[in-house]
């Protein structure tokens, strides 16, 4: 069985491992400044900072920001160790019970990675948006990258430009 537990203590062991297998599974340009992270855990109320367990055993990490009627999942990643058992497919499962309508950020389909990454979500039941979106730089020394977004539960396409505009807004600090 899998839970999800919200971690507010940035001195916990739990977030300490989840803080090193975000480092480890994202690149650098992918994820904000480690203390800028680390200040939203502890006191930002729309952002949910979470390890995964299956059986009250650490598989991964899952960070999202709650919105008005959806979410944003900003990190999703389980234990190298563990990829390739079912445990993503699982913890989005239970996601969804938890919270039916959920965006995210793919990178665009140009290799077999993230091919299959598109393919493993959309196996969970999210549809890819084929409208242009740029992931805005999480530091002033990186990029922006063009992404792609995927939902579940909401017309996406229809709301785009809201998704879009909440997304810069509170997850970058950046307007539309």
């Amino acid at each position: 069985m899998i839970s999800i537990k919200r971690i507010t203590d940035t001195e916990s062991k739990e977030y300490k491992m989840s803080e090193a297998l975000l480092t480890a599974s994202f690149p650098t340009d992918e994820y904000r400044a480690l203390e800028e992270q680390r200040k939203n855990v502890e006191s930002n109320p729309a952002f949910h900072y979470n390890i995964l367990l299956a059986d009250n055993t650490p598989i991964g990490l899952l960070s999202f920001w709650a919105f008005d009627g959806y979410i944003y999942i900003e990190h999703f990643a389980t234990q190298p160790s563990l990829r390739n058992k079912g445990y993503g497919a699982m913890s989005i499962k239970q996601l969804k019970k938890e919270h039916p309508s959920i965006v995210l950020e793919v990178e665009i389909p140009t290799n077999d990675t993230t091919r299959r990454r598109i393919a493993f979500y959309q196996r969970c039941g999210l549809t890819l948006c084929e409208m242009d979106y740029m992931q805005p730089a999480y530091r002033s020394d990186s990029n922006e990258l063009p992404m792609q977004l995927m939902s579940c539960g909401m017309d996406i396409e229809n709301k785009f430009e809201k998704v879009k505009s909440d997304i810069y807004r509170k997850v970058y600090g950046k307007t539309v």
